[in-house]
């Protein structure tokens, strides 16, 4: 929550635990603020959470003693409760119905809000939460703790410490729960013993502990002893208010939190240009200009970032549409994650990997690999490394090795040239999809099409790469639209594409029933019309460059993320990896691919050694590489895209981002057994075939030389591999849940439902109805969504990724608006109930485009009334385009 102004310094009040004090030092606080001479604004003192008797509430405390200043301090308590208990006791035993986290926090907010509005002059605004930082809430469901159930607010944040036997303990550790949790924690509070008692001197050890952390205590006389004399206790305690007013350590903390107040504002405002003298972005022209998005903090789906320096609130919500580049699982800062990386950290650090093991690292491997998991019955090791591209990068190590061992073991069981060695050095290449992206490393580079606009001056790309059909909404109609050389018995007169109408998504993506149609006979033809294609004769070898030998298939399941969102015809992607597989269809050759008779260092070239003989064609199929990295652990809906392949699975396979709910990098890449054994057992080529039966290898172990060699200094670094662990046990409750559960029963409303069994429940958290009506409109060439992605796609003329016609048409999303109204101006009138993080007067969207493709992403647990609320922004934003 966007918390911050220029005319009310707020700071919440924690305890380290019960009875330490709190409500006498925010009394205190209200009294200093309220006496001010310069710049004396309003002082508020707001008190969330009340349990207990009327006359012992905390905020009648404040009051009676502040009616000196009656005009210029206002007291307020907004969930009171008349039994003395914990908050989640209390609201039972009233019998009411208990708030949900939401309105709590938006209650609070509501109230900080309308304090700044109407406060005159600078003012000042106390928090108080109720017992110590755990002491629960009233919030439904589950009663979270104080510490989390504020966590949205963002408020910094005064710690009364416990001058008590074993105080330095619980202060401590409320001080750490409190930074787990990202608080800022501006100065620790503490009174003093009283007097005639023991002095444990607790002061003085938390005093060296927090200066080392660079947070300041103050030491405050202990307030006298309650007396029975209601009007007696009054006058002593009013007298040591008084008494505290005229020392100097309450002035000097009040002072204190004024200038970190305006020193914080002071650092945001200057952020942006420190930021261009010092920093060169991704995937940014800086030549272009443009504002520079400061981020104060983030939680949930939204950044709190810096607004125009003219209003006097500092920070607004702003929705992150991205999923801050597809990482974010649960929405940012999830309390469970944190702790999980905090754990490992503290019990690890980071230690080598290579020949050693430690619990998080083997405990996700084997997760992958069970029945749970994304490898299950088809791989067989986890190789760890850093993040997606690294991961890919190792993928294709191993696919071409793999490669290299399938063709070996033919040519040696077919007699041809057992024990000679090769020369020359292949130049392997791949098959792909024109779009594909596997990441910025120089192989990944050159495992993408040479037109793409991920590459650099060292890019030679190796390979060939198809045009692939897309699914689309176009018109509110599914279909998938065909590549124009593949127009042979799908031709159209009346649309310069080619497409193919389905009923609904759910028929596009039954794989299984759509195999014995005339569109897969289509893709899997070896021969089109187009003599560019021409692949009968010479296999599709014959449109590269030789000396190239195609070796792997590498794609992206489903989704063509960084290339432009493309939602490839799973039929389409089926149809390659059968192809591939099966020989006979596939007859890959390789032209002017010759090797010598003489030994490996021969000085001769392959090409002038008259012994030189070309290779046959391949029958055997080629090793298969998902790259998963975005669209992996239910990003589509399902846990793995292959899913929605007819449950077709890849020899290799690679997973990141939402491996680990965002919060820090790690990938796995996965490998079936026959990829590890490439690497596991020496080249056939070497070991040559038994006397008795020439068809047999004998296989030996390898040498290091033939071992994967490949690896990062921070492999399965077990803080990642916590979080990830963590990660996997939060999903399923999640995307099983009600939220889900509640969009696949629209989609099937919607004509969705296909109930013959096994086939892959399709749904995405964005309304069909949305898409159906954004079809429709005139600037939209088409839309699509799958589980938490949204892609939709404008009428240009040559569109590509340089085009800037996306970003400019929803620019109006980064500008701050009020939420939009309850009442949809779809023609589905789909309802938009405004969220509690929602509640503030204006926020804003920060959203990525690709060209003439603006995309939009969730978290698997973005609230469906955040989503709808950002639908009708969208919507509203294209509809006056008409």
């Amino acid at each position: 929550m966007s918390l911050l102004f220029k005319n009310l310094r707020v700071h919440q009040i924690f305890g380290a635990n019960t009875n330490v004090g709190k409500t006498i030092l925010t009394t205190a606080l209200v009294r200093a603020s309220a006496a001010r001479k310069e710049g004396g604004g309003d002082t508020y003192y707001h008190k969330p959470v009340s349990t207990g008797p009327l006359e012992d509430a905390d905020d009648l405390h404040v009051q009676s003693h502040t009616r000196r200043w009656p005009s210029r301090v206002h007291v307020e308590c907004s969930f009171r409760y008349n039994d003395p208990v914990s908050p989640h006791l209390a609201v039972q035993m009233a019998r009411k119905n208990p708030p949900t986290a939401e309105t709590f926090t938006s209650v609070v907010a509501s109230h900080i809000r309308q304090s700044a509005e109407r406060s005159r002059g600078y003012g000042h605004m106390y928090v108080e939460t109720a017992g110590g930082i755990h002491s629960p809430t009233p919030c439904w469901p589950n009663f979270p703790t104080q510490a989390d159930a504020y966590r949205p607010l963002f408020l910094p944040t005064i710690l009364v410490g416990d001058a008590k036997l074993g105080g330095i303990s619980t202060t401590i550790a409320a001080y750490e729960a409190l930074v787990l949790r990202g608080y800022i924690v501006d100065a620790l509070v503490m009174f003093g013993d009283p007097k005639g008692q023991t002095k444990y001197d607790n002061a003085s050890y938390l005093d060296t502990y927090f200066s080392e952390r660079g947070i300041s205590l103050t030491v405050l006389p202990h307030p006298p002893a309650k007396l029975e004399d209601t009007t007696r206790n009054q006058s002593i305690t009013e007298l040591y208010y008084d008494h505290l007013l005229s020392e100097p350590p309450l002035r000097t903390l009040l002072s204190h939190l004024d200038s970190l107040h305006h020193s914080r504002i002071t650092s945001l405002e200057s952020m942006a240009e420190r930021t261009k003298e010092n920093v060169w972005w991704p995937f940014v022209q800086h030549a272009s200009g443009g504002n520079v998005n400061v981020i104060d903090s983030a939680f949930g789906d939204f950044f709190n970032v810096l607004g125009p320096s003219s209003l006097n609130i500092v920070l607004h919500p702003q929705f992150d549409s991205s999923a801050s580049w597809w990482t974010q699982t649960f929405g940012h800062t999830n309390t469970r994650l944190t702790l999980a990386a905090a754990q490992a950290a503290g019990r690890y650090g980071h230690v080598m990997f290579p020949r050693a093991t430690h619990a998080p690292a083997l405990t996700l491997s084997e997760h992958l690999l069970s029945p749970n998991g994304p490898g299950h019955e088809w791989a067989s090791k986890v190789f760890f490394s850093d993040n997606g591209s690294t991961g890919m990068e190792v993928a294709l190590k191993m696919a071409l090795r793999t490669f290299v061992r399938r063709r070996e073991a033919y040519l040696i069981s077919d007699g041809v040239n057992k024990r000679r060695k090769r020369t020359y050095e292949r130049r392997l290449g791949v098959i792909g999809l024109k779009g594909s992206y596997h990441g910025d490393t120089i192989g990944n580079m050159d495992a993408c099409e040479e037109s793409g606009v991920y590459t650099c001056e060292w890019h030679d790309c190796k390979g060939y790469w198809f045009d692939p059909p897309r699914v689309v909404v176009r018109q509110g109609q599914t279909a998938v639209d065909l590549p124009l050389e593949m127009k042979k018995e799908f031709d159209s007169t009346t649309s310069p594409e080619p497409s193919v109408s389905f009923a609904s998504l759910a028929h596009v993506y039954d794989v299984s029933a759509r195999l014995e149609t005339p569109l897969y006979k289509q893709y899997t033809t070896t021969e089109t019309d187009d003599e560019e294609n021409q692949l009968s004769e010479n296999g599709i070898n014959g449109i590269i460059d030789p000396p190239t030998e195609l070796a792997t298939l590498v794609i992206e399941p489903i989704l063509l993320g960084a290339g432009g969102m493309i939602f490839v015809d799973p039929l389409f992607q089926k149809a390659l990896i059968d192809v591939v597989r099966n020989p006979p269809d596939f007859p890959v050759s390789i032209q002017s691919v010759q090797y010598p008779t003489s030994s490996l260092h021969s000085t001769e070239s392959p090409t002038s050694n008259p012994a030189c003989i070309t290779e046959p064609p391949l029958p055997h199929p080629l090793p298969i590489i998902f790259d998963e990295v975005f669209t992996g652990f239910h990003r589509l809906g399902p846990l793995t895209p292959q899913t929605l392949l007819g449950n077709s699975h890849p020899d290799i396979a690679v997973y990141a981002k939402m491996l680990t709910g965002g919060l820090l990098p790690l990938a796995v890449t996965l490998a079936s057994k026959e990829v590890f054994d490439a690497f596991y057992y020496a080249p056939q080529s070497e070991n040559g075939a038994s006397e008795s039966d020439q068809n047999q290898i004998d296989r030996r172990p390898g040498g290091k030389e033939h071992a994967l060699l490949h690896g990062h200094s921070y492999t399965a670094h077990a803080i990642g591999c916590s979080v990830a662990n963590e990660t996997i046990k939060m999903m399923p409750g999640i995307v099983k849940g009600v939220d889900h559960e509640a969009m696949r029963g629209v989609w099937d409303l919607n004509g969705q439902k296909h109930t013959r069994q096994g086939v892959a429940n399709v749904y995405s958290l964005w309304h069909p109805a949305f898409l159906h009506d954004v079809s429709k409109l005139d600037s939209v060439e088409d839309v699509m969504a799958l589980g938490t992605v949204l892609a939709i796609r404008l009428k240009e003329v040559d569109g590509s990724y340089t085009s800037t016609s996306a970003e400019s048409i929803f620019e109006p999303l980064s500008r701050l608006s009020p939420p939009a109204s309850t009442s949809s101006s779809t023609s589905s009138n789909i309802a938009n109930t405004t969220p509690g993080i929602l509640s503030a007067p204006e926020y804003s969207i920060h959203f990525r485009t690709l060209g003439n493709v603006a995309y939009f992403m969730t978290s698997l647990n973005t609230p469906l009334d955040v989503i709808r609320e950002v639908q009708t922004r969208i919507w509203n934003i294209l509809s006056n385009r008409m």
